[in-house]
């Protein structure tokens, strides 16, 4: 071919890739998503865009002019300056199908990410299994035997860099697994997750359901955990994610002072232990000008897990939600905070504990659930915590929820409590109730209250400071200072 007609050739095909599948994106615009491309452009830095894979199309008979990009787009970009790779399905070419050259293409991209350690980010819709690229042999060819496959590397969070994971719409097969194998993932309110679609249960099945139903945003923020985030349009899970990467960006100095003291925060938390208030507002006081972003809200609602800057560096924080149960831990809430230390160890994320915990929450519903084997689970991941842990008490830590939830012996490496904490086995009250229950009806009332006094005594966190149990006691106001010199130490 000679040179002008390969200029020709290479506008061609350009304008072709570039034109997708106009009946398809039309309907697709219609419903006001936006396109792949325009994901793109709005995720990462203007002018930073380097797409792999533009001309690829499919190899079968009959669907190589029907498949622009062969229905994933893949390149490498810059947010907030920091190098990412991003992989975003084309529900509007084959509804977003695998096959061979699209497999390929995310290979290639995870292959070049994992080498250079860029964060990947998958924005997915559509999926499953491009038929006939998935029937027969050829579905042994997708499963293949390179060095790198994309679904066995990002299952491998000790291998793959970071991941993040936006779902766009309805999504199965491969991008869908994308979203639970992701360290984090948003879901735009309008799509969902599931292993395959609701035409496929129905004939394979024969059971008929919605796509919502099946795998909606509703049911993974509540009830499965599998998602972090459910923002309402496109633009918002677009902007979020590159909220995250902006929340892990390098440490550096921050305008917020690390001395700056907080003298509303015995205001915002109540001086009586059983009245309850947002833990969110002293999150939003400690972090560097309150940046910090809430994972999993509406999951296991008796802890908050998130992602924040103190003092100029990440960091996870793990807190008490005394606005759910008092604060009381249930089952959810122990898998997902053992989920977050685990990506906080992988991504050597220094830790943020605040109690304010009742305890473990109780009850023969609760051991449905599992709490038994929660727990046990949850202290293995503590365990294997090796990144820095520093753990803040402000009001109460009873029970085994004080050991299971960081402090020395389970990995904190400080440890400070408020000046008018308390650390029992038990709270006062309660321990109180069981001493006094054979007492004499006529004398009851003077015993309670007596063993009610004296129980508080012994659950001060003085006698714990005194007997070095916990490293210091420190003034409400102060707590940022105090925090922030602490992590600077060990980050």
């Amino acid at each position: 071919m000679d040179y002008d007609e390969g200029r020709r050739r290479f506008e061609r095909e350009r304008a072709w890739v570039q034109r997708g599948n106009p009946p398809r994106m039309e309907r697709h615009r219609a419903k006001g998503k936006l396109h792949v491309s325009q994901r793109i452009a709005l995720l990462v830095d203007e002018g930073s865009w380097l797409e792999y894979g533009e001309f690829a199309r499919s190899v079968e008979p009959g669907f190589k002019e029907r498949s622009p990009r062969d229905g994933v787009m893949t390149g490498l970009g810059k947010i907030h300056g920091r190098t990412v790779a991003v992989l975003g399905d084309d529900v509007t070419v084959l509804g977003g199908t695998q096959s061979f050259v699209s497999v390929r293409k995310v290979d290639r991209i995870i292959d070049i990410a994992t080498r250079n350690r860029f964060p990947i980010l998958s924005l997915s819709e559509g999926g499953g299994v491009r038929i006939p690229d998935g029937i027969g042999s050829g579905f042994t060819r997708l499963s293949g035997l390179e060095t790198v496959k994309s679904l066995s590397w990002l299952a491998n969070h000790d291998r793959r860099p970071l991941l993040l994971c936006g779902v766009f719409g309805y999504t199965y097969g491969d991008p869908a697994f994308r979203a639970g194998m992701a360290d984090i993932t948003l879901m735009v309110e309008d799509s969902s997750v599931a292993v395959s679609s609701p035409p496929l249960l129905q004939m394979a099945i024969n059971e008929t359901i919605t796509d919502r139903d099946l795998g909606g945003p509703h049911m993974h923020e509540t009830s499965t955990g599998t998602v972090d985030l459910v923002v309402s349009t496109e633009e918002d899970c677009i902007k979020t994610l590159r909220s995250i990467l902006h929340i892990l960006r390098p440490p550096e100095s921050s305008s917020d002072p690390s001395d700056r003291l907080i003298h509303d925060l015995e205001t915002i938390v109540p001086h009586n232990n059983r009245q309850v208030y947002d833990m969110r507002k002293v999150v939003d006081r400690v972090c560097d000008h309150g940046e910090w972003i809430e994972l999993k809200p509406k999951f296991g609602k008796g802890l908050i897990v998130g992602l924040g800057r103190i003092g100029g560096r990440a960091v996870g924080i793990m807190a008490s939600q005394p606005l759910s149960a008092g604060g009381a831990v249930d089952a959810k809430s122990l898998r997902k905070s053992a989920a977050f230390m685990e990506l906080a160890s992988r991504r050597k994320i220094p830790l943020l504990v605040i109690q304010d915990i009742p305890g473990f929450l109780i009850g023969s519903q609760v051991e449905k659930d599992g709490m038994v084997n929660a727990i046990a689970a949850h202290s293995g991941t503590m365990d294997r915590v090796d990144v820095p842990m520093v753990t803040l008490i402000i009001r109460k830590s009873y029970g085994a929820a004080y050991y299971f939830m960081g402090m020395a012996a389970t990995g904190a490496q400080f440890v400070a409590a408020w000046p008018n904490a308390e650390i029992s086995f038990i709270a006062p009250e309660m321990g109180a109730a069981i001493l006094t229950k054979h007492a004499e009806p006529a004398d009851k009332a003077e015993a309670l209250q007596r063993a009610k006094a004296d129980l508080a005594k012994s659950a001060s966190v003085w006698d714990s400071a005194y007997e070095y149990w916990i490293d210091t006691v420190i003034r409400p106001e102060e707590t940022r200072r105090i925090l922030c010199q602490a992590l600077d130490f060990f980050a």
